[in-house]
């Protein structure tokens, strides 16, 4: 049996950035995953960033990630979105070309030291001993198997246990053996679901009916930049109508959201074209964004439209889009159901609070969006090391970092649909931008080993300036911000004992038990978000914890 310090499960953005990290950490380390297409594999929309989303990935440059120099090498049309709002709500937007994406994610895993990568499914699992397969061993194990997970793809009345729809047509198989391990190790697994739309055909659309949506000219980077790219292509918009809305509601019973065939609960933020004409009739057309899945591509991927409908539904409706007349459909839309954990056994390191060792990130924490299981991805990684070497952890809260207002929300609140990031969930946003996510992460990245020195400067270098003059314009705001940061990191510091016993305290109601012996909040700050807490609660946790828990 083959000894690693670290085993990462899976191949997609949480697993490549979970084993960069760990291997950057020094730990000897090990990326298992089904094939080398799972790579960097941008299985739904070719994209990187927008609000919420591009300050994670500035978060992410700092901390040495794979995502932002990748990004930065793979984009073929970028934008800067609110460009005319403040800073702290901008985010920067690239459509990215899915091949030279992967390639350039295959480059950084072969040029990491510390990392050997093996292309071979899981097919024994043992949690408790860390071993995979029977041939590999480690002191620390990282599950990052997105929507592989009991994986089950819906298109009307076609039903595929399957993990994604590759380029070719073929259909990846899912993973059960994982699901059973996690469920006879005492794991609650949620059953939630995502969407795609149908991929068209780029020369067999109309684009002269359609609205030209034009990149940026120069624009930002997610990274330092990369010189060689010099791709530029276009995007467009157009909408749905009346029509196509008619279509769908006089078939809306064949929808598998709505005929009860689909029980998983899909993303709120991002629904489908069928969810958003029968929650919204009053919005009488939608928008729809043609763009392309990448620069030499023959594809273009209409971003807004995703669906569960049956093929033949689905052509009918398309065609009835202004642009989409006569398009050709290369693969129909389709929605997948996965399994996840409850993100509340875990602590803010990632790792499991009842299996030391074992560490989970991406959508099997029960988040949706590349970017969001990237910046796990990194966070399970980097202390994944940390525990097998016996080192400094990495530790995010949501006073520095919105990669920390994301582990603390799904840590603390859990999740009831795919969580997705916007900067309307972090209250401190105003300190937490892309401009200064080096100036806030870039030293403790260099002091843990995840970024070199010389990488530090360059980033520091483009940003500094920036990040300085935003500040100045926002100094009340900033200010301000930091004396609550201050009030915030009291309570943070107080720890809560593993084996504090919240039975039996006046001004806790038996629901709130429940919740917190479940939950078991790390400090006072995560114990005050639990839904239904009051400060009379917190005041009698507050009591015991300083009476000795007695």
């Amino acid at each position: 049996m083959k000894k690693y310090d670290v085993i990462i499960i899976g191949g997609g953005h949480a697993g490549t950035e979970a084993a960069t990290a760990s291997a950057r950490r020094g730990a000897k380390t090990l990326l298992l995953t089904m094939r080398e297409s799972d790579i960097g594999a941008m299985s739904c929309n070719p994209s990187i960033g927008g609000p919420g989303k591009s300050q994670m990935v500035a978060e992410m440059a700092a901390l040495g990630g794979v995502m932002p120099f990748a990004a930065d090498s793979s984009g073929i049309h970028w934008r800067t979105l609110n460009a005319t709002h403040g800073a702290a709500t901008q985010a920067l937007r690239a459509q990215i070309d899915r091949n030279f994406y992967h390639d350039a994610v295959m480059k950084i895993l072969k040029e990491t030291k510390n990392l050997d990568v093996i292309f071979e499914s899981v097919v024994d699992l043992n949690l408790k001993n860390k071993t995979v397969n029977k041939k590999y061993s480690a002191t620390s194990i990282v599950l990052t198997t997105g929507t592989f997970l009991g994986g089950l793809v819906t298109r009307g009345k076609e039903k595929i246990p399957s993990g994604r729809l590759m380029d070719d047509g073929q259909y990846q198989e899912n993973d059960t053996h994982i699901s059973k391990v996690l469920k006879d190790a005492g794991f609650e697994l949620l059953r939630l679901k995502t969407g795609t739309p149908a991929r068209i055909y780029r020369d067999s659309i109309d684009f002269s009916v359609c609205e030209e949506q034009p990149g940026d000219t120069p624009h930002d980077w997610f990274g330092i930049g990369d010189k060689n790219n010099k791709y530029n292509t276009k995007c467009f918009i157009t909408h749905t109508n009346e029509t196509t809305h008619e279509i769908i509601r006089k078939n809306i019973k064949k929808a598998p959201m709505y005929n009860g065939d689909i029980t998983g609960l899909g993303p709120r933020y991002c629904p489908s074209l069928e969810d958003k004409v029968m929650r919204f009739p009053e919005h009488k057309t939608h928008h729809v964004f043609l763009e392309p899945e990448g620069f030499n591509s023959d594809l273009i991927y209409p971003n807004g439209i995703s669906t569960s409908f049956g093929s033949d539904i689905q052509d009918k409706w398309i065609r009835t889009i202004k642009g989409l007349e006569n398009c050709r459909i290369a693969r129909f839309g389709y929605a997948i159901e996965y399994d996840a954990i409850d993100a509340r056994v875990l602590k803010n390191t990632l790792e499991s609070k009842d299996y030391t060792g074992l560490f989970f990130a991406g959508q099997i924490n029960g988040t949706s969006g590349y970017e969001e299981a990237a910046a796990q991805g990194l966070i399970a990684g980097s202390n994944a090391a940390a525990y097998a070497l016996n080192i400094e952890p990495l530790i995010l809260d949501r006073t520095n970092s919105m990669i920390g207002v994301l582990i603390d929300d799904i840590t603390t609140l859990g999740v009831d649909e795919p969580y997705r990031m916007f900067t309307s969930r972090a209250e401190y946003r105003l300190n937490l931008r892309s401009d200064n996510a080096v100036l806030r992460l870039g030293e403790t990245a260099e002091k843990l080993g995840l970024i070199t020195k010389d990488l530090h400067k360059k980033i520091k270098k483009l940003r500094e300036a920036t990040a300085k003059e935003n500040d100045k314009f926002y100094a009340g705001y900033i200010s301000r911000n930091e004396r609550e940061i201050a009030n915030y990191k009291k309570d943070s510091e107080l720890k809560i004992p593993k084996d504090f016993k919240y039975t039996n305290l006046p001004g806790l109601t038996n629901e709130l038990i429940e919740k917190l012996t479940k939950t078991r909040p790390e400090n006072i700050a995560a114990l005050s978000r639990i839904p239904g807490m009051t400060p009379a609660g917190i005041m009698v946790v507050l009591r015991k914890i300083k009476c000795g828990n007695k």
